[in-house]
C-alpha cells in the first residue's frame, strides 16, 4: 500500500518560520526524499519485526511534532530530536537486519512483504537513513508531508 509523502530538510530557524506561518510556503521547499512509495508497509515492518514499540517507529516517518492541514499530515522534528531518533531508533536497524525482517515476513506471507517489492523497500529504507544521515551530519530539523 502506499500514499503522498515527501520529507524536506530545514534549519530549525526555517522550521520556526513555517511554523508561524502554519506551513503556508512548504510546497517552494526542495523535498529530500520522495515518502510516498510503500510508507505503510515500511512502518507495519517495523511494527511487526523490530523490538522497537509502534509510537516510536511512527516518529521516523512523522517526526516528533504534528500540524494538521486541512489537506493531510504535516510532521516535523527539529535537529536535537533528528539526532535521538536516529541514534535512538534508525541506527537500531541496520540495513542487513531490515533484510532479515523483509525475509521473515516473506516467509510468513506477510501482506507488506511481498517479494516483488523488496527492491523498492530497500532502497526506500536506505533513503531514509540517508536523509536522517545528512540532516544529523547539517544540523538539520526534518519535515514529512503526508497525504
Amino acid at each position: 500500500m502506499s500514499l503522498t509523502g515527501s520529507l524536506y530538510e530545514v534549519t530549525n530557524d526555517e522550521l520556526n518560520s513555517l511554523i508561524h506561518d502554519d506551513f503556508s510556503s512548504l510546497e517552494n521547499i526542495n523535498e529530500s526524499v520522495d515518502l510516498s512509495y510503500f510508507a505503510i508497509d515500511f512502518l507495519e515492518i517495523l511494527s511487526k519485526y523490530s523490538h522497537i514499540d509502534k509510537n516510536s517507529i511512527r516518529k521516523i516517518l512523522r517526526g516528533n511534532n504534528s500540524f494538521k492541514p486541512d489537506d493531510g499530515f504535516i510532521g516535523y522534528s527539529k535537529s536535537e530530536e533528528v539526532k535521538i531518533n536516529k541514534l535512538e531508533l534508525l541506527d537500531e536497524i541496520p540495513f542487513e537486519k531490515f533484510l532479515d525482517y523483509l525475509k521473515k515476513g516473506e516467509n510468513e506471507n506477510n501482506p507488506h512483504t511481498p517479494i516483488q517489492n523488496r527492491d523498492f523497500l530497500l532502497r526506500y529504507f536506505d533513503n531514509i537513513k540517508k536523509a536522517y544521515e545528512n540532516a544529523v551530519n547539517e544540523n538539520m530539523a526534518l519535515i514529512f508531508r503526508i497525504g
